[in-house]
Formats: C-alpha cells, structure tokens, sequence
C-alpha cells in the first residue's frame, strides 16, 4: 500500500494522531504522564500500515451498522476478523458482551499495537487479540463474525476469496457474518484511479459472498461521516450475511 503524506482534509498523521488521542480523553480515558509524547515520537508512516483507521479510533463503524444493535444481544463466541486498533472489540465489552466470548484477530500487531498505546489499555485487554499469517480457528466455532474495512484493502482476488472462506468456515451454521467496506455506488462506470485497491458494487460484492456459501446476503449504502474528500463515487457499504444451516 502506497503510504499517504496527508488525509483528504489536510490532516497529517501527528494530527490524527493527537485528535484521537483527545477524542479518547473526552470520552474519559486519563493518560499517564508523558504518554501522549511518547505515542507521537513512537509512530510514523513507517509503522501504521493503514493511516486512514486513526480517523476511527473510538468512534468505530461497528456502532452505528444496521446489525450492531442485534449483534450485541448474541453470547456466542464473536470474532473480529482483521480487527485493526480493536476498537469494534473494547466498544463490545462496553456494551455489555462477554469478555470470554470475543476474539480479535489480525495478520501482524502493528495496529493492534497502535490501539493499546493509543487507549494505553495493554494489560487489561492484549489477551484478547490472536496474530497468525494463516487463519488459526477451527471450524464452526463463532457465532458472529465481523469484518470492519477489510475487504477494500485485499487486491489479490484468490486472498479475497480465501479471507470470505475462512470467514464462512469458522461460523457455526445459521451464524451471521456481517461489516462495512469502501464500495462503488451504483451506476458508476469506471472507477476512479485513486483510493483503495478493491472497490466493489454492491451487486459484485453480494456475489462474492454468495460464492464463498453465504445466503440472505443485505448490502446497504451507510452514511459517508469519516470521509472528509473521498471521491464522489465512492460509498460506504455495510453488509450482512448468514451461512446456512445444516439440513
């Protein structure tokens, strides 16, 4: 991925970096003294492979998806796959999900990382989050499964088809697979050049799902708040889908 200098809207990393870091303090977290400085000496271009997910530390999209609201009521095992900062993760346990049952899992730490310096919560929550280069869960183990702006950044059709798969497989039957991803709004011809590696229309999106084994696949066109400059064509597209049953 090509490192960005600067966000849409003029903000550099420092910058994002020190508005999450207020946002978080707002929300009531208290920092230690000299955290702040160390946070912004520690993290550069070089070491946040993804910019763009500092714009949605403590104000993540698993909140406001059309899901969220039934995804909570569950107790099954949920599992946040490619999980970033973890942010879906700690705003489940805020909302009452048990501790036991939630998993966070990504490719490397290197943003798992950046959101336990960022909420400096390491001790309390580390043992949440699982690192592999593969996919280590068994079959049918969760109930949820949550994919939160992943798909746009997989260019590799086979890794993308692997990633839905692994998805589809570590689902129980009757369990629900549901996200958000950039997208291409309907009508557009010919993307632009700029912005992620993968966007998808909603009815190519649908049909990727639906190859991997998923049914009653939803996709809807959620708000566009996060994205101060995306070009007009993009969306943002929230998603649900569940791996049927066994008969």
């Amino acid at each position: 991925m090509t490192q960005i200098q600067r966000f849409r809207d003029g903000t550099g990393l420092k910058e994002a970096l020190v508005q999450a870091m207020d946002r978080l303090e707002e929300a009531g977290l208290v920092y230690p003294a000299g955290h702040r400085e160390r946070v912004l000496e520690q993290y550069t271009l070089k070491n946040v492979p993804y910019p763009y997910i500092v714009l949605r530390v403590g104000e993540p999209r698993i909140t406001r998806h059309f899901f969220y609201s039934e995804a909570v009521k569950h107790r099954g095992e949920f599992l946040d796959y490619g999980c970033g900062t973890g942010d879906a993760v700690r705003h489940l346990l805020r909302d009452g999900y048990p501790r036991e049952m939630v998993r966070g899992f990504d490719l490397t730490w290197q943003s798992i990382d950046l959101g336990m310096d960022l909420y400096a919560d390491r001790e309390e929550v580390r043992d949440l989050f699982l690192v592999d280069d593969r996919f280590p869960f068994r079959s049918e183990r969760f109930e949820t499964v949550y994919s939160g702006s992943v798909f746009h950044v997989i260019e590799d059709e086979d890794e993308f088809r692997e990633y839905l798969m692994c998805a589809h497989d570590a689902l129980k039957p009757g369990g629900i697979f549901f996200g958000s991803t950039l997208g291409l709004r309907d009508g557009v011809g010919a993307r632009s050049r700029a912005g992620p590696p993968r966007l998808m229309t909603r009815d190519e999106m649908a049909g990727h799902m639906a190859a991997a084994g998923f049914r009653e696949v939803t996709v809807r066109e959620g708000d566009r708040t996060g994205m101060p400059g995306a070009a007009p064509d993009f969306c943002v597209f929230e998603f649900s889908a569940r791996k049927p049953a066994h008969r």
